[in-house]
């Protein structure tokens, strides 16, 4: 019985860690410079940023503006990049 709590335990553990390395992608609806709804799409990677463009807008889309920030604590990096997309919805 306790050999199989722990197996459960090392496949949840797993499951944590496996989900923190793919990243994360999300998009918040926003009013874009022309005053049209766009999307703010944050994300760990440029291409997850463009994955979760193309999800949120079910296809295409234009790019209005984009920003990457970099940060780093005791030897870590971390890259935060934003997309402005507005959906192409012709």
């Amino acid at each position: 019985m306790k050999l199989e709590k722990s197996a459960n335990m090392i496949w949840i553990a797993a499951i944590f860690v496996f989900g923190s390395l793919v990243g994360c992608a999300t998009a918040t609806p926003i009013i874009g410079p022309d005053g049209t709804e766009n999307q703010l799409i944050s994300c760990d990677s440029v291409q997850l940023c463009y994955e979760k463009a193309r999800e949120v807008c079910g296809g295409t889309y234009k790019i209005v503006n984009t920003n990457s920030e970099t940060s780093g604590v005791n030897g870590t990096l971390n890259i935060q990049t934003k997309l402005l997309v507005k959906c192409d919805r012709s």
